[in-house]
């Protein structure tokens, strides 16, 4: 794309490649506030055309006369009925390119729904949210520091999400719509890097918010993982603190507890249901790093209590979860909430809480699932009933 602005704005980001960016027709007379606009969105917003430019008609050339006698040949492959052949020389999708922008103060990056990624509810799919978060994550760490998750393995390091929290609280999104992903790092201290995640529909407004409690690892020469040190921690967040904006952050050196970052509802979670289940995991659960992947989990807890249609949840990895290994699942119920505490023989591997009406995920919850989670076992391993608290009662189980 040759725009005279073109060279200049590229200065203000030095990790975009221009030539990856879906250049419309006409970008090269865009002005430069437009190109930066362009590159600062990843390619996902366009100045809007001006009234003169668009009165302006250009008269189509004239249609050129096949040659006689010269048969047209048959295209190598026919498109299909009702799907237009797609032209060699349509500009090559940019979606996955990261850029930081400067007036919100975050890294952004469009990415397009597909159908796999839908839910029978007319929304995107909890599992699909997380994938996108994660997506911009990787590829800002690929972009600004030049390595990927699976360089940082062969380091002897690795980035495992042990919490988080995806909440829909936008209106239903149709196939091939664009959603916006907004995403800022913290690093208030070792081994704890939390990411601030919002997604934008197509009209600005927010559909999806979460917040993600992900730890940067060691990995021992056994394959046990442990919190990185300080030393680790600081070479390794060096680079990205950049993108940190100070006046969004939840966590600090002496507060970072994840139930912290949510506010509280001001009533206990109250189950009126006690279900059992068993879940056998599978290694399409897992990741490269041969534990469950966090994203696989509200697909998991719908095997084992069948209410469809999540709209949030909570989800706390507390142990390493391997292929083949069998839970026995505990599921809480209040009205359109549920509460998931499994169990690998004695030990609470992991906790979750879904909601399945539009609700906001509350302190509360949080607590129940991480801080209170010692009390709760002695009623799901032998019944022991605990005492209510401010956050939780179980008297009607």
């Amino acid at each position: 794309m040759d725009n005279p602005h073109l060279k200049s704005v590229l200065a203000e980001f030095p990790d975009v490649d221009a030539a990856a960016l879906p250049w419309p027709p006409g970008a090269e007379t865009w002005e430069a506030k437009d190109v930066q606009l362009f590159i600062g969105s990843g390619g996902f917003l366009k100045p809007k055309k001006s009234k003169k430019a668009a009165e302006v008609k250009t008269a189509p050339p004239p249609p050129t006369p096949a040659p006689a006698d010269v048969p047209t040949p048959a295209p190598a492959e026919e498109a299909h009925s009702g799907y237009p052949a797609t032209s060699s020389s349509e500009p090559a999708a940019a979606f996955e390119v990261p850029a930081f922008n400067q007036d919100r103060k975050t890294l952004t990056m469009p990415v397009r729904v597909h159908c796999e990624d839908t839910a029978p509810n007319g929304h995107v799919r909890i599992e699909s949210l997380n994938a996108f978060a994660e997506r911009i994550r990787s590829l800002a760490l690929k972009q600004v520091m030049g390595i990927s998750l699976a360089d940082l393995k062969e380091r002897g390091l690795a980035i495992l999400a042990t919490e988080y929290v995806i909440e829909i609280v936008g209106k239903g999104i149709r196939v091939l719509d664009t959603l916006r992903i907004d995403t800022t790092p913290e690093f208030p201290a070792a081994p704890l890097f939390p990411w601030d995640t919002q997604m934008f529909a197509e009209d600005g407004s927010l559909y999806m918010r979460g917040l993600f409690g992900l730890n940067l690892c060691q990995i021992s020469a056994t394959g046990a993982y442990s919190g990185a040190d300080t030393t680790a921690y600081n070479a390794f967040a060096k680079d990205l603190r950049k993108f940190t904006d100070p006046s969004r952050s939840k966590f600090s050196t002496t507060s970072l507890r994840f139930y912290s970052a949510y506010p509280k509802a001001g009533a206990p979670f109250t189950p009126e249901k006690h279900l059992k289940a068993t879940y056998v995991v599978r290694s399409t659960d897992c990741d490269m790093y041969n534990v469950l992947f966090q994203g696989r989990v509200p697909s998991m807890m719908e095997s084992c209590y069948p209410q469809h249609d999540a709209r949030a949840f909570y989800v706390n990895i507390r142990m390493s979860v391997h292929p083949g290994d069998e839970l026995a699942v505990h599921v809480f119920v209040e009205k359109a909430k549920a509460f998931f505490v499994c169990l690998r023989g004695k030990e609470p591997v992991l906790t979750a809480v879904g909601h399945y009406e539009a609700s906001a995920i509350c302190q509360e919850e949080i607590k129940c699932a991480s801080l209170r989670l010692p009390i709760i076992l002695k009623f799901c391993n032998d019944g022991t009933k605990p005492s209510p608290c401010e956050d939780f009662d179980f008297t009607k189980v």
